[in-house]
Protein backbone atom coordinates (compact mmCIF):
# COMPACT_ATOMS: atom_id res chain seq x y z
CA UNK A 1 0.00 0.00 0.00
CA UNK A 2 2.76 2.52 0.64
CA UNK A 3 4.21 2.14 -2.90
CA UNK A 4 0.83 4.47 -3.56
CA UNK A 5 1.10 6.75 -0.81
CA UNK A 6 3.77 8.70 -2.52
CA UNK A 7 1.96 9.21 -5.62
CA UNK A 8 -1.86 9.39 -3.91
CA UNK A 9 -0.39 12.55 -1.86
CA UNK A 10 0.87 14.41 -4.92
CA UNK A 11 -2.35 13.60 -7.40
CA UNK A 12 -4.15 14.43 -3.95
CA UNK A 13 -4.18 18.10 -4.39
CA UNK A 14 -7.05 19.90 -4.95
CA UNK A 15 -6.87 21.98 -8.30
CA UNK A 16 -8.89 25.23 -6.57
CA UNK A 17 -8.98 26.94 -9.77
CA UNK A 18 -11.82 24.29 -10.53
CA UNK A 19 -14.28 26.16 -8.52
CA UNK A 20 -14.22 29.38 -10.76
CA UNK A 21 -16.58 27.55 -13.42
CA UNK A 22 -15.98 27.23 -17.05
CA UNK A 23 -14.73 24.21 -18.51
CA UNK A 24 -11.31 23.90 -17.31
CA UNK A 25 -9.60 20.39 -17.85
CA UNK A 26 -6.93 18.91 -15.39
CA UNK A 27 -3.72 17.79 -17.51
CA UNK A 28 -3.57 14.82 -14.59
CA UNK A 29 -6.26 12.90 -13.15
CA UNK A 30 -6.90 12.65 -9.25
CA UNK A 31 -7.00 8.93 -8.49
CA UNK A 32 -7.60 6.56 -6.03
CA UNK A 33 -5.00 4.56 -4.21
CA UNK A 34 -4.92 1.45 -6.53
CA UNK A 35 -5.89 3.78 -9.67
CA UNK A 36 -9.26 1.99 -10.24
CA UNK A 37 -10.76 5.64 -9.30
CA UNK A 38 -10.55 8.85 -11.65
CA UNK A 39 -11.82 12.02 -10.33
CA UNK A 40 -13.32 13.12 -13.98
CA UNK A 41 -15.94 15.63 -13.23
CA UNK A 42 -17.39 18.45 -10.76
CA UNK A 43 -20.49 20.66 -10.09
CA UNK A 44 -20.46 23.33 -7.46
CA UNK A 45 -23.48 24.82 -6.22
CA UNK A 46 -21.61 27.43 -4.96
CA UNK A 47 -22.26 27.48 -1.47
CA UNK A 48 -20.14 26.26 1.40
CA UNK A 49 -21.61 25.43 5.21
CA UNK A 50 -19.51 23.80 8.20
CA UNK A 51 -23.32 22.11 9.16
CA UNK A 52 -23.72 20.45 6.02
CA UNK A 53 -26.92 19.90 4.08
CA UNK A 54 -25.51 21.95 1.15
CA UNK A 55 -25.10 19.07 -1.33
CA UNK A 56 -27.06 16.12 -0.13
CA UNK A 57 -28.68 13.61 -2.05
CA UNK A 58 -27.90 12.70 -6.37
CA UNK A 59 -29.68 11.00 -8.48
CA UNK A 60 -28.52 10.43 -12.39
CA UNK A 61 -31.03 9.96 -15.18
CA UNK A 62 -29.98 7.64 -17.69
CA UNK A 63 -32.68 9.24 -20.30
CA UNK A 64 -31.26 12.29 -20.99
CA UNK A 65 -27.93 12.13 -19.09
CA UNK A 66 -28.39 14.71 -16.71
CA UNK A 67 -28.17 14.47 -12.51
CA UNK A 68 -30.84 15.74 -9.90
CA UNK A 69 -29.20 17.68 -7.18
CA UNK A 70 -31.61 18.16 -3.48
CA UNK A 71 -29.59 21.55 -2.77
CA UNK A 72 -30.06 22.58 0.76
CA UNK A 73 -28.64 25.76 0.63
CA UNK A 74 -31.43 27.46 -1.70
CA UNK A 75 -34.75 24.38 -0.90
CA UNK A 76 -34.02 23.89 -4.81
CA UNK A 77 -34.14 20.90 -7.08
CA UNK A 78 -30.69 21.57 -8.88
CA UNK A 79 -30.38 19.66 -12.71
CA UNK A 80 -27.00 19.23 -13.97
CA UNK A 81 -25.76 18.65 -17.15
CA UNK A 82 -23.37 15.17 -16.71
CA UNK A 83 -23.41 14.62 -20.72
CA UNK A 84 -20.44 15.97 -21.22
CA UNK A 85 -18.10 14.30 -19.06
CA UNK A 86 -15.58 12.14 -20.84
CA UNK A 87 -13.42 9.84 -20.17
CA UNK A 88 -9.48 10.56 -19.06
CA UNK A 89 -10.07 14.08 -18.76
CA UNK A 90 -11.35 16.63 -16.65
CA UNK A 91 -15.01 18.32 -16.73
CA UNK A 92 -16.69 21.52 -14.99
CA UNK A 93 -20.52 20.11 -15.09
CA UNK A 94 -22.54 22.96 -15.76
CA UNK A 95 -26.39 23.77 -14.46
CA UNK A 96 -29.03 23.09 -16.43
CA UNK A 97 -32.19 24.38 -14.16
CA UNK A 98 -32.45 24.93 -11.14
CA UNK A 99 -36.45 24.24 -9.09
CA UNK A 100 -37.74 26.55 -6.50
CA UNK A 101 -39.70 23.97 -4.69
CA UNK A 102 -41.18 26.54 -2.16
CA UNK A 103 -42.66 28.15 -5.23
CA UNK A 104 -43.84 24.82 -6.40
CA UNK A 105 -45.79 24.56 -3.04
CA UNK A 106 -46.99 27.98 -3.33
CA UNK A 107 -48.80 27.58 -6.64
CA UNK A 108 -50.14 23.91 -6.17
CA UNK A 109 -51.12 24.06 -2.77
CA UNK A 110 -48.45 21.62 -0.67
CA UNK A 111 -46.58 23.72 2.42
CA UNK A 112 -43.21 23.51 1.77
CA UNK A 113 -40.54 22.83 4.67
CA UNK A 114 -37.70 21.23 3.29
CA UNK A 115 -36.62 19.43 0.15
CA UNK A 116 -34.56 15.96 1.60
CA UNK A 117 -34.32 13.94 -1.21
CA UNK A 118 -35.51 12.81 -5.14
CA UNK A 119 -35.95 9.42 -6.98
CA UNK A 120 -36.08 8.78 -11.11
CA UNK A 121 -38.41 6.99 -12.70
CA UNK A 122 -37.24 6.68 -16.60
CA UNK A 123 -39.99 4.11 -17.47
CA UNK A 124 -42.61 6.60 -15.67
CA UNK A 125 -40.45 9.43 -17.29
CA UNK A 126 -41.16 10.75 -13.52
CA UNK A 127 -39.27 12.53 -10.55
CA UNK A 128 -40.02 11.70 -7.33
CA UNK A 129 -39.55 14.45 -4.33
CA UNK A 130 -39.38 14.32 -0.19
CA UNK A 131 -40.85 17.48 0.76
CA UNK A 132 -41.38 17.68 4.35
CA UNK A 133 -43.64 20.13 6.16
CA UNK A 134 -42.89 23.48 8.13
CA UNK A 135 -44.30 22.13 11.20
CA UNK A 136 -41.92 18.89 12.67
CA UNK A 137 -45.47 17.04 13.63
CA UNK A 138 -47.19 17.40 10.38
CA UNK A 139 -47.16 15.38 7.13
CA UNK A 140 -45.15 15.17 4.60
CA UNK A 141 -45.77 15.31 0.71
CA UNK A 142 -44.52 13.41 -2.25
CA UNK A 143 -44.35 15.80 -5.38
CA UNK A 144 -43.86 14.48 -8.85
CA UNK A 145 -42.54 16.57 -11.17
CA UNK A 146 -41.30 15.39 -14.83
CA UNK A 147 -38.53 15.92 -15.93
CA UNK A 148 -37.94 19.58 -16.58
CA UNK A 149 -38.83 19.89 -13.18
CA UNK A 150 -42.37 20.92 -14.00
CA UNK A 151 -45.14 20.27 -11.32
CA UNK A 152 -47.71 16.92 -11.61
CA UNK A 153 -48.79 16.54 -8.53
CA UNK A 154 -48.43 15.76 -5.23
CA UNK A 155 -49.56 13.40 -2.02
CA UNK A 156 -49.55 13.27 1.50
CA UNK A 157 -47.02 11.32 2.99
CA UNK A 158 -46.09 10.70 6.68
CA UNK A 159 -44.61 12.77 9.23
CA UNK A 160 -41.06 14.01 7.79
CA UNK A 161 -40.51 12.02 4.59
CA UNK A 162 -36.36 11.67 4.57
CA UNK A 163 -35.44 9.53 1.86
CA UNK A 164 -37.32 8.74 -0.90
CA UNK A 165 -36.62 5.38 -3.66
CA UNK A 166 -38.76 3.78 -6.32
CA UNK A 167 -39.31 -0.29 -6.02
CA UNK A 168 -37.08 -1.77 -9.31
CA UNK A 169 -40.14 -2.37 -11.06
CA UNK A 170 -41.14 1.57 -10.35
CA UNK A 171 -45.17 0.65 -9.50
CA UNK A 172 -44.02 2.45 -6.53
CA UNK A 173 -42.74 5.32 -4.66
CA UNK A 174 -41.31 4.90 -0.97
CA UNK A 175 -40.54 7.28 1.66
CA UNK A 176 -38.84 7.04 4.72
CA UNK A 177 -40.84 9.41 7.28
CA UNK A 178 -38.49 9.71 10.17
CA UNK A 179 -41.06 11.29 13.15
CA UNK A 180 -38.29 12.92 15.11
CA UNK A 181 -39.08 14.27 18.36
CA UNK A 182 -37.27 18.01 17.77
CA UNK A 183 -38.67 19.57 20.46
CA UNK A 184 -37.43 16.66 22.84
CA UNK A 185 -39.27 15.09 25.02
CA UNK A 186 -40.44 17.49 27.58
CA UNK A 187 -44.25 19.08 27.94
CA UNK A 188 -46.52 19.84 25.71
CA UNK A 189 -43.68 18.42 23.13
CA UNK A 190 -45.00 15.69 20.59
CA UNK A 191 -42.62 12.42 19.27
CA UNK A 192 -44.45 12.31 15.76
CA UNK A 193 -45.19 8.37 14.75
CA UNK A 194 -42.43 7.45 12.40
CA UNK A 195 -44.02 4.75 9.25
CA UNK A 196 -43.19 4.48 5.40
CA UNK A 197 -45.54 6.07 2.77
CA UNK A 198 -46.37 3.90 -0.27
CA UNK A 199 -47.64 5.55 -3.43
CA UNK A 200 -49.32 3.55 -6.40
CA UNK A 201 -47.96 5.58 -9.01
CA UNK A 202 -50.83 3.94 -11.67
CA UNK A 203 -53.96 4.61 -9.27
CA UNK A 204 -52.68 7.48 -6.99
CA UNK A 205 -53.09 5.47 -4.25
CA UNK A 206 -51.21 6.13 -0.84
CA UNK A 207 -50.67 3.36 2.32
CA UNK A 208 -49.27 5.14 5.40
CA UNK A 209 -47.50 1.95 7.46
CA UNK A 210 -46.78 2.36 10.84
CA UNK A 211 -45.36 0.79 13.26
CA UNK A 212 -48.56 0.24 16.09
CA UNK A 213 -48.48 -3.39 15.91
CA UNK A 214 -45.13 -3.68 17.57
CA UNK A 215 -46.65 -1.77 20.67
CA UNK A 216 -48.57 -4.62 22.49
CA UNK A 217 -46.49 -5.85 25.46
CA UNK A 218 -45.27 -9.34 24.60
CA UNK A 219 -44.28 -8.05 21.30
CA UNK A 220 -42.12 -4.91 22.29
CA UNK A 221 -40.48 -7.04 24.92
CA UNK A 222 -39.66 -9.74 21.54
CA UNK A 223 -38.16 -6.63 20.38
CA UNK A 224 -35.53 -5.43 23.14
CA UNK A 225 -34.90 -9.13 24.18
CA UNK A 226 -33.17 -9.24 20.41
CA UNK A 227 -31.31 -6.01 21.19
CA UNK A 228 -33.27 -3.30 19.54
CA UNK A 229 -32.87 -0.32 21.25
CA UNK A 230 -35.42 1.58 22.61
CA UNK A 231 -36.14 4.45 24.40
CA UNK A 232 -37.50 3.89 28.05
CA UNK A 233 -40.86 3.42 28.83
CA UNK A 234 -41.74 4.43 25.06
CA UNK A 235 -43.67 3.10 22.47
CA UNK A 236 -41.95 1.72 19.40
CA UNK A 237 -44.21 3.13 16.82
CA UNK A 238 -43.32 6.48 18.23
CA UNK A 239 -39.96 5.63 19.00
CA UNK A 240 -38.95 4.15 15.91
CA UNK A 241 -37.40 6.65 13.23
CA UNK A 242 -37.19 5.01 9.29
CA UNK A 243 -34.01 6.19 7.95
CA UNK A 244 -33.79 4.51 5.23
CA UNK A 245 -35.27 2.18 2.39
CA UNK A 246 -33.96 -0.71 -0.17
CA UNK A 247 -35.93 -2.67 -1.74
CA UNK A 248 -35.86 -6.42 -2.63
CA UNK A 249 -35.50 -7.59 -6.17
CA UNK A 250 -38.74 -8.86 -6.58
CA UNK A 251 -40.33 -5.90 -5.52
CA UNK A 252 -41.93 -7.04 -2.63
CA UNK A 253 -40.03 -6.84 0.54
CA UNK A 254 -38.30 -3.60 1.71
CA UNK A 255 -35.68 -3.68 4.31
CA UNK A 256 -35.97 0.00 6.49
CA UNK A 257 -33.10 1.02 8.42
CA UNK A 258 -34.42 2.23 12.08
CA UNK A 259 -30.37 4.16 12.39
CA UNK A 260 -30.89 4.74 16.49
CA UNK A 261 -32.56 1.36 16.93
CA UNK A 262 -29.63 -0.09 15.72
CA UNK A 263 -32.79 -2.51 13.73
CA UNK A 264 -33.78 -3.55 10.20
CA UNK A 265 -37.29 -3.30 9.77
CA UNK A 266 -39.28 -6.05 7.11
CA UNK A 267 -42.21 -4.23 4.93
CA UNK A 268 -44.37 -6.60 2.94
CA UNK A 269 -45.30 -4.49 0.05
CA UNK A 270 -48.45 -5.83 -0.81
CA UNK A 271 -49.06 -6.37 2.58
CA UNK A 272 -49.01 -2.92 3.77
CA UNK A 273 -47.43 -4.12 6.90
CA UNK A 274 -44.27 -4.49 8.81
CA UNK A 275 -43.43 -8.32 9.54
CA UNK A 276 -40.08 -8.09 11.69
CA UNK A 277 -38.19 -5.60 13.26
CA UNK A 278 -34.64 -7.55 13.42
CA UNK A 279 -31.74 -6.48 15.81
CA UNK A 280 -28.12 -5.96 14.22
CA UNK A 281 -25.96 -7.17 17.83
CA UNK A 282 -22.95 -5.33 18.25
CA UNK A 283 -19.51 -5.41 17.45
CA UNK A 284 -16.83 -6.24 19.84
CA UNK A 285 -14.33 -4.28 19.51
CA UNK A 286 -12.01 -6.59 21.88
CA UNK A 287 -11.41 -8.80 18.87
CA UNK A 288 -8.00 -8.00 16.57
CA UNK A 289 -10.05 -7.42 13.43
CA UNK A 290 -12.18 -4.99 14.98
CA UNK A 291 -9.42 -2.50 16.39
CA UNK A 292 -9.92 1.14 16.02
CA UNK A 293 -8.39 4.29 17.70
CA UNK A 294 -11.09 5.58 19.88
CA UNK A 295 -8.58 7.81 22.10
CA UNK A 296 -8.07 11.38 20.62
CA UNK A 297 -4.73 11.79 22.07
CA UNK A 298 -3.35 13.46 18.59
CA UNK A 299 -1.38 10.28 17.49
CA UNK A 300 -2.90 7.13 15.20
CA UNK A 301 -3.35 4.04 17.32
CA UNK A 302 -5.79 1.39 16.42
CA UNK A 303 -6.38 -0.86 19.45
CA UNK A 304 -8.51 -3.33 20.89
CA UNK A 305 -10.79 -2.11 23.89
CA UNK A 306 -13.45 -3.92 26.47
CA UNK A 307 -15.78 -1.76 23.65
CA UNK A 308 -19.45 -2.89 22.05
CA UNK A 309 -19.88 -0.56 18.80
CA UNK A 310 -23.49 -0.75 17.51
CA UNK A 311 -23.82 -0.35 14.13
CA UNK A 312 -27.13 2.04 13.82
CA UNK A 313 -27.22 2.31 10.08
CA UNK A 314 -27.41 5.40 7.87
CA UNK A 315 -27.99 4.39 4.41
CA UNK A 316 -28.48 0.57 3.40
CA UNK A 317 -28.59 -1.25 0.16
CA UNK A 318 -30.18 -4.29 -1.21
CA UNK A 319 -28.56 -6.57 -3.74
CA UNK A 320 -29.72 -10.46 -4.71
CA UNK A 321 -26.72 -12.90 -5.39
CA UNK A 322 -27.20 -16.37 -6.37
CA UNK A 323 -30.52 -16.34 -5.47
CA UNK A 324 -29.69 -14.95 -1.39
CA UNK A 325 -31.25 -11.74 -0.85
CA UNK A 326 -28.72 -9.50 0.96
CA UNK A 327 -28.77 -6.20 2.66
CA UNK A 328 -25.53 -4.09 2.95
CA UNK A 329 -25.22 -1.04 5.80
CA UNK A 330 -23.07 1.86 6.30
CA UNK A 331 -22.72 1.65 9.87
CA UNK A 332 -22.70 5.40 10.99
CA UNK A 333 -24.14 5.30 14.37
CA UNK A 334 -26.14 8.87 15.69
CA UNK A 335 -27.02 10.47 18.85
CA UNK A 336 -30.07 11.65 19.54
CA UNK A 337 -29.86 15.44 20.70
CA UNK A 338 -33.28 17.22 20.61
CA UNK A 339 -33.53 20.41 22.61
CA UNK A 340 -32.95 20.08 26.05
CA UNK A 341 -32.50 16.26 25.39
CA UNK A 342 -29.35 14.13 24.43
CA UNK A 343 -28.98 10.45 24.91
CA UNK A 344 -24.54 10.64 25.14
CA UNK A 345 -22.44 10.16 28.24
CA UNK A 346 -19.07 9.65 28.44
CA UNK A 347 -16.42 7.39 29.82
CA UNK A 348 -12.34 8.07 29.66
CA UNK A 349 -9.45 5.74 28.47
CA UNK A 350 -5.93 7.62 29.62
CA UNK A 351 -7.56 10.82 30.64
CA UNK A 352 -9.20 11.10 26.62
CA UNK A 353 -13.18 11.34 26.11
CA UNK A 354 -14.82 8.85 24.22
CA UNK A 355 -18.60 9.21 23.88
CA UNK A 356 -20.93 6.24 24.57
CA UNK A 357 -24.33 5.64 24.98
CA UNK A 358 -26.08 6.48 28.34
CA UNK A 359 -27.52 3.43 28.74
CA UNK A 360 -29.75 4.77 31.64
CA UNK A 361 -32.04 5.96 29.44
CA UNK A 362 -32.11 2.91 26.80
CA UNK A 363 -34.10 -0.57 26.84
CA UNK A 364 -32.17 -3.49 24.93
CA UNK A 365 -28.46 -2.51 26.10
CA UNK A 366 -26.77 -4.38 29.26
CA UNK A 367 -26.39 -1.38 31.49
CA UNK A 368 -22.48 -3.10 32.62
CA UNK A 369 -21.16 -2.68 28.78
CA UNK A 370 -20.22 1.02 27.09
CA UNK A 371 -21.32 0.72 23.69
CA UNK A 372 -20.18 3.26 21.41
CA UNK A 373 -22.00 4.72 18.28
CA UNK A 374 -21.62 3.53 15.10
CA UNK A 375 -19.20 0.71 14.04
CA UNK A 376 -16.81 2.26 11.62
CA UNK A 377 -17.62 -0.31 8.84
CA UNK A 378 -19.67 -1.41 6.45
CA UNK A 379 -21.37 -4.93 6.83
CA UNK A 380 -23.90 -7.57 5.11
CA UNK A 381 -26.67 -9.38 6.39
CA UNK A 382 -28.57 -12.31 4.84
CA UNK A 383 -31.92 -11.77 4.82
CA UNK A 384 -33.11 -14.88 2.71
CA UNK A 385 -34.65 -16.68 6.30
CA UNK A 386 -36.37 -13.93 7.32
CA UNK A 387 -39.80 -14.40 8.45
CA UNK A 388 -42.52 -12.72 10.61
CA UNK A 389 -41.58 -11.85 13.94
CA UNK A 390 -38.48 -10.59 15.39
CA UNK A 391 -34.94 -11.45 15.94
CA UNK A 392 -31.77 -11.07 14.74
CA UNK A 393 -30.08 -10.14 11.25
CA UNK A 394 -27.70 -12.85 10.09
CA UNK A 395 -24.12 -11.03 9.88
CA UNK A 396 -22.55 -12.46 6.85
CA UNK A 397 -19.38 -10.34 6.78
CA UNK A 398 -18.00 -6.82 8.30
CA UNK A 399 -14.81 -4.84 7.11
CA UNK A 400 -13.72 -4.54 10.70
CA UNK A 401 -10.90 -2.23 10.88
CA UNK A 402 -10.37 -1.65 7.13
CA UNK A 403 -11.79 2.46 7.02
CA UNK A 404 -9.03 3.54 9.80
CA UNK A 405 -6.40 0.99 8.58
CA UNK A 406 -6.35 2.39 5.52
CA UNK A 407 -6.89 6.05 5.96
CA UNK A 408 -4.17 6.03 8.64
CA UNK A 409 -1.88 4.86 6.40
CA UNK A 410 -3.14 7.17 3.22
CA UNK A 411 -3.20 10.38 5.76
CA UNK A 412 -1.07 9.47 9.25
CA UNK A 413 -1.48 13.50 9.42
CA UNK A 414 -4.93 14.29 8.97
CA UNK A 415 -6.35 10.51 10.29
CA UNK A 416 -9.79 10.33 11.61
CA UNK A 417 -9.77 14.76 10.67
CA UNK A 418 -13.39 15.69 10.71
CA UNK A 419 -14.94 17.48 7.50
CA UNK A 420 -14.28 20.79 8.25
CA UNK A 421 -10.76 20.52 9.95
CA UNK A 422 -7.74 18.94 8.84
CA UNK A 423 -7.10 17.92 12.83
CA UNK A 424 -5.19 14.65 13.53
CA UNK A 425 -7.55 12.27 15.79
CA UNK A 426 -10.24 14.77 15.50
CA UNK A 427 -13.12 12.14 15.52
CA UNK A 428 -11.16 9.47 16.93
CA UNK A 429 -13.13 9.72 20.28
CA UNK A 430 -16.82 9.79 18.38
CA UNK A 431 -17.16 8.31 15.01
CA UNK A 432 -14.13 7.56 13.37
CA UNK A 433 -14.76 7.99 9.53
CA UNK A 434 -18.64 7.82 9.96
CA UNK A 435 -19.44 5.31 7.13
CA UNK A 436 -22.36 7.50 5.66
CA UNK A 437 -23.98 5.84 2.75
CA UNK A 438 -23.66 2.82 0.81
CA UNK A 439 -24.42 2.38 -3.00
CA UNK A 440 -24.77 -1.30 -5.20
CA UNK A 441 -22.83 -0.70 -8.69
CA UNK A 442 -22.91 -4.07 -11.01
CA UNK A 443 -20.16 -4.12 -13.89
CA UNK A 444 -19.56 -6.80 -16.63
CA UNK A 445 -20.07 -9.90 -13.98
CA UNK A 446 -18.95 -7.96 -10.60
CA UNK A 447 -20.90 -6.64 -7.99
CA UNK A 448 -19.18 -3.62 -5.68
CA UNK A 449 -19.93 -2.10 -3.19
CA UNK A 450 -19.49 2.03 -2.65
CA UNK A 451 -19.28 3.11 0.83
CA UNK A 452 -18.66 7.07 1.41
CA UNK A 453 -16.99 8.40 4.72
CA UNK A 454 -18.80 11.76 5.89
CA UNK A 455 -15.84 12.60 7.79
CA UNK A 456 -12.38 12.36 6.77
CA UNK A 457 -13.98 11.93 3.32
CA UNK A 458 -13.78 9.94 0.11
CA UNK A 459 -15.72 6.87 -1.41
CA UNK A 460 -14.58 3.46 -0.23
CA UNK A 461 -14.85 0.76 -3.07
CA UNK A 462 -15.21 -3.43 -2.54
CA UNK A 463 -15.97 -5.78 -5.05
CA UNK A 464 -18.69 -7.92 -2.99
CA UNK A 465 -19.45 -10.66 -5.68
CA UNK A 466 -18.79 -13.03 -3.02
CA UNK A 467 -20.09 -12.20 -0.21
CA UNK A 468 -18.95 -13.66 2.28
CA UNK A 469 -15.66 -13.03 1.09
CA UNK A 470 -15.13 -8.72 -0.16
CA UNK A 471 -12.05 -7.72 -1.33
CA UNK A 472 -11.36 -4.33 -1.07
CA UNK A 473 -11.07 -2.24 -4.78
CA UNK A 474 -9.99 0.56 -4.20
CA UNK A 475 -10.34 4.26 -2.37
CA UNK A 476 -10.38 7.88 -3.63
CA UNK A 477 -10.44 10.79 -1.64
CA UNK A 478 -10.60 14.92 -3.19
CA UNK A 479 -10.45 16.72 -0.16
CA UNK A 480 -7.47 18.98 -0.23
CA UNK A 481 -5.61 18.52 3.40
CA UNK A 482 -3.24 21.67 2.80
CA UNK A 483 -5.84 24.03 2.86
CA UNK A 484 -8.02 25.45 5.93
CA UNK A 485 -10.84 27.06 4.47
CA UNK A 486 -13.78 25.60 3.21
CA UNK A 487 -13.94 26.98 -0.16
CA UNK A 488 -10.47 25.52 -0.91
CA UNK A 489 -11.13 22.13 0.62
CA UNK A 490 -12.07 20.42 -1.85
CA UNK A 491 -14.62 17.88 -1.79
CA UNK A 492 -16.16 17.70 1.63
CA UNK A 493 -18.38 15.47 3.61
CA UNK A 494 -20.31 12.57 1.52
CA UNK A 495 -23.40 12.80 1.84
CA UNK A 496 -25.40 11.00 -0.99
CA UNK A 497 -24.17 8.32 -3.67
CA UNK A 498 -25.24 7.39 -6.96
CA UNK A 499 -23.47 4.72 -9.16
CA UNK A 500 -24.29 4.64 -13.05
CA UNK A 501 -23.71 1.33 -15.08
CA UNK A 502 -21.53 1.88 -17.97
CA UNK A 503 -24.30 0.93 -20.20
CA UNK A 504 -25.96 4.49 -19.07
CA UNK A 505 -22.57 6.41 -18.41
CA UNK A 506 -22.06 8.98 -20.94
CA UNK A 507 -18.53 7.87 -20.64
CA UNK A 508 -19.24 4.11 -21.13
CA UNK A 509 -17.45 2.81 -18.15
CA UNK A 510 -18.95 2.69 -14.87
CA UNK A 511 -19.55 6.37 -12.74
CA UNK A 512 -19.97 7.22 -9.34
CA UNK A 513 -21.37 10.37 -8.10
CA UNK A 514 -20.95 11.99 -4.75
CA UNK A 515 -23.22 14.69 -2.94
CA UNK A 516 -20.82 16.31 -0.34
CA UNK A 517 -22.98 18.58 1.75
CA UNK A 518 -20.07 20.77 2.88
CA UNK A 519 -18.23 22.07 0.34
CA UNK A 520 -21.83 21.93 -1.72
CA UNK A 521 -20.15 20.10 -4.22
CA UNK A 522 -21.15 17.00 -6.56
CA UNK A 523 -17.30 14.78 -7.76
CA UNK A 524 -18.10 12.75 -10.55
CA UNK A 525 -15.35 9.51 -9.94
CA UNK A 526 -15.24 6.99 -13.06
CA UNK A 527 -14.10 3.25 -12.42
CA UNK A 528 -11.98 0.80 -14.24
Amino acid sequence: MKGFLSALLLLAAFNSQLFAGGSSQQTELETGMNGRLSLIGRYSTGSVNSDGGIAEIVVYNKDNRRIYLVNGALGSLDIVNAGDLRSGRFTEMSLYRRIDVSALGSMHGFVYGDLTSVAISTRNKLVALAVQHPEYNMPGYIVLVDYEGNYLRHYQAGVQPDMITFTPDEQFVLTADEGEPRQGYDGNAIDPPGSVTILNVASGEVSVVGFENFDAAQARAALVQNGVILNTGTRPSLDFEPEYIAVSEDNRTAWVALQEANAIAVLDIPGRRFTSVLGLGFKDHSLPQNSLDALRDGRIELANHDLLGVYMPDGIAAVTIRGTNYVLTANEGDAREWNNYDDIAEIRIDNNRIDIINVSLKEGLNANRNYLYGARSFSIWDMSAVTSGSGLASLVYDSGNDFERITAELFPENFNASHTNNELDSRSGRKGPEPEYISILRAGNRIYAVIGLERIGGIMVYDISNPQAPVFYDYINTRDFSQSALEEMGDLGPEGLYAVEARDSPTRHSLIFVANEVSGTISAYEMR
